[in-house]
């Protein structure tokens, strides 16, 4: 942690990123910590190589995070929530990763890639050790705070999932004695849906499959275009496949332009990251994922089925 302070002291000009296809710790974790190197004089850039998705266009900061670096002359490069540079898509492909790399994760399977890492697989999320580097080193405000708390809440399932630990609630309600609104958070995260999305889903529930321990599900691009949706809405479906009494673990499997993206969760218990691992992809023991390319989409869902039988 230390280490990782005096790495924040040391430079002044910071270019902080995340993983492709953001969510909510990596959104919460970038802005969080940008606006606390703003408090302490520094200057910042966020750049990551996909937009912010829809569910958290409506938080005040968003406009932080851009896609492309443009001339800022930063001195060091803080990663976040990326257990390697490869998960951070086509932006990396711009970074002079030459430079100071302070990275900050709760990955797993974290490479241990920078010259700082602060790595701390056992907590609930980046955002959870994001507000501990900084809570007795910058003066938080409650701007900061809600940025910090949007992470925590997504990566915890609003304190659903496995990962959720009473220290993970501890450090929430620490966040909340900053004035932040909880209910205002989770209403901007969760409760502007379209009637598209709302619709996908019900064709995606319709595609589930349950077998011994497991459950399966899928969306292809042609169900996302006659909702008139993209993969984006498509956040938190992988989590209903949980819902069924039995199930220990699901996947749910979309048709991508060339690939095919996977996401699994598990309840506590069961390990998902051994099936990544399969298909060189990683996560945690109870929220994983990886994409493969070259595979007929159908085909290849019968695949999957045969190796979480053996795994499951």
């Amino acid at each position: 942690m230390n280490k990782t302070r005096d790495f924040l002291k040391k430079y002044e000009r910071f270019l902080i990123t995340s993983h492709k296809n953001p969510d909510g710790d990596a959104i919460g974790s970038q802005i969080g910590l940008a606006l606390a190197l703003k408090k302490m004089g520094k200057d910042v850039i966020i750049v990551d190589t996909d937009p912010v998705p829809k569910r958290f266009r409506y938080f005040d900061q968003i406009d932080l995070v851009q896609n492309e670096i443009g001339d800022f002359d930063y001195q060091a490069v803080i990663v976040l929530d990326s257990s390697s540079p490869d998960r951070l898509g086509s932006i990396s492909e711009k970074i002079d990763f030459t430079k100071p790399v302070a990275n900050i994760d709760h990955h797993i399977s974290n490479k241990y890639f920078g010259t700082v890492n602060l790595v701390q697989p056992e907590r609930s999320s980046t955002c959870e050790i994001v507000y501990l580097l900084l809570k007795d080193f910058v003066e938080l405000d409650k701007e900061i705070a809600t940025y910090l708390y949007l992470g925590l809440l997504t990566d915890t399932g609003s304190f659903r999932y496995a990962n959720t630990q009473a220290e993970s609630l501890r450090h929430a309600s620490e966040l909340l004695s900053y004035g932040v609104d909880a209910s205002s958070v989770a209403e901007r995260i969760w409760f502007r849906d379209t009637p598209g999305r709302l619709k996908l889903l019900g064709s995606v529930l319709e595609t589930i499959e349950i077998f011994d321990g497991f459950s399966l599900m899928y969306v292809t691009r042609e169900m996302m275009e006659r909702y008139n949706t993209t993969e984006e809405d498509t956040e938190e479906f992988a989590s209903y496949g949980l819902t069924i009494d039995g199930v220990k673990a699901t996947a749910f499997v979309k048709e991508r332009d060339g690939e095919i993206k996977v996401s699994l969760r598990s309840k506590k218990g069961t390990d998902v990251d051994r099936i990544a691992a399969i298909y060189g992809g990683g996560g945690h023991k109870s929220a994983a994922g990886f994409t493969v390319k070259g595979k007929n989409f159908f085909s290849f869902i019968e695949e999957l089925k045969r190796v979480m039988e053996e795994n499951i």
